[in-house]
């Protein structure tokens, strides 16, 4: 919880539905049945509620007319940050159910969205329905496919997304409306059915030099069974494999080896101060950074709500299959982590690398081989499907992270480009990737952002595609 508290976005009534789900299981005795005492019950309580009312009185007023070109964005980015906190909560994204959910949430959405107006190609549902109410049927479509998702979380969806229902205007086909988000979740949840986003695959590390060994605190890696996985976008996992990387033998694999053992190595003196600062900064996942961006970004410049949703979609869609495609690379090649060849240079026949036994990176390791990059990957593919929406990369904002060093909590960037590189040698600092690995995770990443924007939800004939406005 405490990560949730600190972005910088308004008091909303997710966040409030959250702490008093929070209270409650706080409150819970072991017969799992509330007791309140009387301070509890005629001041905490009250008090919670009326922030959670005065919250939603946005959503209400904002969705009084049906015409989306008129609707705020703010419900979608609510939608977004509570798919993304359910998800963080789980399993903070180590695994592609987060990641997931959140594409289908936001494609299940676009395509209840373009029913109406057609502003968009649809990525699943073929048909029209221009009476639905569109507000009351995404979020039922989004309470359907988190309930699928995270059925232990059951009850705080159904909380969150009943709030939600309460504090838009009525209509009188409410009914219908969330009957048809409802059917449309289902429909793409079937549609995603033994997607083996779940499955994972077996692997056994290799000794010979250059090959990938477990790192420390890990005996096992992230390896999907790519025998079953199945992307949103791509027509194979091996579509955007990357080139092979330079032989540990090579001149460019001796560079980068001395880069990293340099400039990663825990508390080198070779560092800057801000290059230890955006180190950390910029260590969590790709769906924890980029969203986030999209949500201070889409609020700051009051983003219509049909064009933020399609950012969240294409922004999640591509992420996933980024990662299965970067994965599918990784193991393929197979490639040790600096960690490893750094500790065992004398074995990599190049005259031109000097090993140290006790080296240690800035940061621990993460369990995956490391060629190429998935970090520098989602940093530049995050960068290039925001700058779809906004028509440039001169996109300016300020965010807080979630590792962040407690000195260096908050970054302001005017570009995104800047951003995604300085996430891209963040890999570099703290010891993670050879910058080899990091210069191809960013053509990797573009690659395939640039197909997701090019074959999916491409805007239908006079719709400008940076604001989703005819």
């Amino acid at each position: 919880m405490n990560n949730f508290w600190n972005y910088s976005e308004s008091f909303n009534v997710t966040r409030n539905l959250l702490l008093i789900q929070l209270l409650t299981e706080l409150l819970m005795n072991q017969n799992n049945r509330i007791t309140f005492t009387p301070a509890i019950k005629h001041c905490i309580l009250p008090l919670l509620l009326s922030f959670t009312l005065a919250s939603c009185k946005t959503l209400g007023t904002l969705s009084a007319n049906r015409d989306l070109s008129n609707v705020s964005n703010e419900l979608v980015l609510e939608i977004n940050k509570f798919t993304y906190t359910i998800a963080n909560e789980h399993d903070q994204f180590y695994s592609f159910i987060g990641v997931r959910a959140l594409a289908m949430v936001h494609l299940a959405i676009h395509d209840i969205f373009n029913s109406r107006t057609s502003q968009y190609k649809t990525y699943h549902f073929k048909g029209s329905a221009p009476k639905i109410d569109p507000l009351a049927a995404s979020i039922t479509a989004t309470k359907t496919i988190l309930t699928e998702a995270y059925p232990d979380r059951k009850d705080t969806i159904a909380m969150v997304c009943e709030a939600w229902l309460q504090n838009i205007p009525h209509t009188s086909n409410r009914s219908e409306a969330t009957a048809f988000g409802e059917r449309l979740a289902n429909n793409l949840i079937v549609f995603r059915k033994n997607d083996g986003h779940r499955k994972q695959g077996n692997y056994t590390p290799m000794t010979k030099p250059g090959n990938y060994r477990y790192t420390p605190g890990y005996d096992w890696v992230l390896k999907p069974d790519f025998s079953v996985a199945r992307p949103f976008t791509l027509d194979s996992l091996t579509q955007f494999r990357s080139p092979a990387p330079p032989s540990i033998a090579s001149q460019a694999y001796a560079e980068s080896f001395e880069q990293v053992k340099t400039f990663g190595k825990k508390n080198s003196g070779a560092r800057t101060t801000d290059q230890t600062d955006y180190a950390h900064w910029w260590a969590e996942f790709g769906e924890h950074s980029w969203n986030r961006i999209g949500r201070i970004t889409a609020r700051k410049k009051a983003l219509p709500i049909v064009a933020a949703n399609r950012m969240f979609a294409l922004l999640n869609m591509n992420l996933y299959d980024l990662y299965l495609a970067s994965l599918e690379s990784k193991y393929h090649y197979d490639t040790w982590r600096p960690y490893t060849a750094i500790k065992n240079a004398a074995l990599d026949g190049n005259a031109k690398t000097r090993g140290d036994r006790n080296w240690k990176p800035e940061m621990v390791t993460p369990p995956w081989p490391e060629y190429p990059s998935a970090h520098a990957a989602t940093g530049a593919a995050g960068a290039e499907i925001l700058t779809h929406i906004y028509g440039t990369a001169k996109v300016s904002f300020a965010m807080q992270s979630t590792t962040a060093l407690p000195n260096s909590k908050t970054r302001y960037y005017s570009d995104l480009d800047e951003a995604a590189n300085e996430c891209a040698d963040s890999r570099i600092m703290n010891g993670y990737h050879f910058g080899f690995a990091t210069e191809e995770g960013k053509r990797q990443g573009r690659a395939i952002a640039k197909h997701t924007i090019k074959h999916f939800l491409n805007p239908n004939r006079y719709t400008d595609i940076r604001y989703g406005q005819k």
